[in-house]
């Protein structure tokens, strides 16, 4: 088994184990997978880097983050990203674009996050700053295209080559939630993900010259792997407040920072409801 799929599965594996550990110790009754979770709509920027790129690189990111509680301190998440990547190389004696690459790319990985200040100051699910780190894996799709440059002997804008498949990926990083109330929170996250090819740009071997790539001779193989890195920002939505319950040391806290929210529905609550409840009834 190749090195990265073995990396894949123990953790995958673990992740499991650990899942199933923390769901038997709950009370008995039926899962709610809801309980605990938020669905994270985002989109920002990314930054890619490979053999090909120079300068222009970036471009924008979409994607949707579902995260669950398992623990005080970790919880399990499923991210599905996309968008387009770019990028250009320069000639080294002239600085005109020899080549440039443009694609676009999903992206799909599973993991989890450790919220650290839960872990050192104890559990408080109404902290308005929450940090938290984050370890990912999965596979991410691409089609790329590569196309010549002022600089080169061809055409400048014409296709050089292509690429597309699919490939491992892992990505690890850090995020930030901004409590606002009980159902909404920002959220603040960069990552850095590594896939395991180097033809996200296409370019993983080149040419001293035209005619050495017209004749397939005398190739250059290029430093294996690109990566890049996404900041994303997005608005989370709580699906259902998990059954944790915060550290005592916050209970006012909590109170304080919720208690208008809940009075408010308090006030909206007709006063005739027991009316309603017996014209249902009866």
């Amino acid at each position: 088994m190749h090195t990265t799929e073995k990396l894949t599965f123990i953790f995958l594996a673990l992740l499991l184990t650990f899942s199933c550990d923390v769901f038997s110790q709950r009370r008995p009754g039926r899962l709610d997978i809801t309980e605990g979770m938020k669905i994270t709509p985002s989109g920002g920027y990314n930054l890619f880097f490979g053999d090909l790129v120079d300068k222009s690189r970036g471009s924008y990111s979409i994607g949707v983050l579902a995260d669950r509680e398992l623990t005080e301190i970790l919880s399990a998440r499923i991210k599905f990203s996309g968008g387009q990547m770019q990028g250009t190389q320069v000639f080294p004696t002239s600085g005109t674009v020899y080549a440039s690459f443009d694609n676009i790319y999903g992206e799909f990985t599973i993991g989890g996050a450790y919220s650290p200040l839960n872990h050192l100051l104890g559990y408080f699910k109404q902290r308005t700053f929450q940090p938290y780190a984050h370890l990912n894996t999965g596979l991410v799709y691409y089609n790329s295209t590569e196309y010549w440059g002022p600089a080169s002997e061809r055409p400048d804008g014409e296709e050089w080559r292509s690429a597309s498949g699919i490939s491992p990926v892992i990505s690890m990083g850090g995020g930030a939630s901004v409590w606002i109330n009980p159902a909404f929170s920002v959220n603040l996250e960069l990552t850095g993900s590594l896939p395991f090819t180097d033809q996200i740009d296409v370019h993983d071997v080149w040419y001293n010259s035209y005619s050495d790539w017209e004749n397939r001779i005398n190739p250059n193989i290029t430093e294996p792997y690109d990566f890049y890195y996404t900041f994303m920002v997005g608005i989370s939505i709580t699906l259902q407040d998990s059954r944790l319950k915060n550290d005592p040391r916050y209970n006012r806290k909590s109170y304080m920072k919720t208690r208008s929210y809940y009075q408010s529905k308090s006030r909206r609550s007709p006063s005739r409801r027991p009316d309603k409840k017996r014209f249902l009834f009866f």
